[in-house]
């Protein structure tokens, strides 16, 4: 034990960090030596330093490559964050030097990114011009896992459930975004007197893909209206593919009532009068509690305040 100590006070170097998460990553010798620009016997002496080193395995072999070792995988967790760590220290000290303030990295959904995000960074821009953003759009699933690896430090879209988060995270509710229906302007439901369920049920529909926080309930909610689930579908979250494919089909797609509102008002989408109980939860802002923030990540999220009381202020 005082040996596995010692190595990690005083011998345990940079490479064996970069060593330890691009194994854990891609679980295959060759592939690390090629990522890393090292030769395999170069890159097994490495290997084979850090686990005499430590008087321990950090990786087994197994049938479908590598596999961490209990040891490994604390060792891989302390990896992660030492290096983020230290990447966050460079930007820092790059920032300093060129007078630029430290890049905010922030993971957002695509119905976020079309309306509150652009918002708020502009607001952000008018008051830090030398701000730096970093936004990665992507489902949330693999946000919040770049989230807790540290590769951002703000996710901004429909909060997810409380029991799929860390228990470190730290959450700040915007608004409430319904889900509403649209479909093309000149549609023949938009010239439908009364409009029910079972009118909607025999069209194409454009649904959130089956990762996404909305797919689940609103297949609860097409259950409870009698409606199922419909055969001719595409699956996507991108708010323009959605808008392109209504606008010169016959399909139906759910939207956030703040997207809806403002493509209605462009004459792009019409909304259609059949409502939907509340599916999600409130879009907001996440991050991880103990990361601290920089000055210009606290005037981004008073940015996001502003930007959600205008959208949500706006008229349906």
């Amino acid at each position: 034990m005082a040996r596995l100590d010692w190595f990690v006070r005083a011998n345990l170097k940079f490479r064996h960090l970069q060593l330890l998460v691009a194994l854990d990553d891609y679980r295959h010798l060759g592939k690390v030596a090629a990522l890393l620009n090292v030769t395999p016997p170069a890159l097994s002496k490495t290997l084979s330093e850090l686990q005499d080193g430590l008087g321990a395995r950090v990786f087994e072999r197994t049938g479908r490559g590598l596999r961490p070792t209990d040891y490994g995988q604390v060792l891989i967790r302390h990896a992660r964050r030492m290096l983020n760590e230290l990447e966050e220290a460079g930007d820092e000290l790059q920032a300093i030097s060129s007078g630029l303030s430290r890049r905010i990295r922030v993971g957002t959904l695509p119905s976020s990114a079309a309306w509150l995000l652009p918002d708020a960074i502009a607001r952000l821009k008018e008051r830090v011009p030398n701000a730096v953003l970093f936004v990665r759009e992507a489902t949330m699933d693999l946000l919040i896992n770049e989230l807790s690896l540290g590769h951002l430090d703000m996710i901004v879209g429909t909060l997810p459930s409380r029991r799929d988060m860390r228990s470190d995270v730290e959450e700040l509710p915007l608004f409430d975004d319904d889900t509403v229906l649209v479909c093309r302007p000149g549609h023949p439901l938009t010239r439908q007197g009364v409009l029910t369920w079972a009118d909607v049920a025999p069209y194409p529909w454009v649904l959130p893909p089956t990762d996404s926080l909305l797919r689940q309930p609103l297949l609860t909610a097409f259950h409870a209206y009698g409606v199922e689930t419909p055969a001719n579908h595409i699956e996507t979250l991108s708010l323009n593919v959605t808008t392109q494919y209504v606008r010169i089909t016959d399909a139906i797609a759910t939207m956030p009532d703040s997207s809806a509102s403002r493509l209605s008002s462009e004459g792009l989408v019409s909304r259609l009068p059949l409502r939907l109980a509340k599916l999600v939860r409130p879009v907001g802002a996440m991050w991880i509690r103990d990361r601290s923030p920089s000055a210009s990540f606290s005037e981004l999220l008073n940015c996001l305040r502003e930007s959600a009381a205008r959208i949500a202020g706006e008229p349906s």
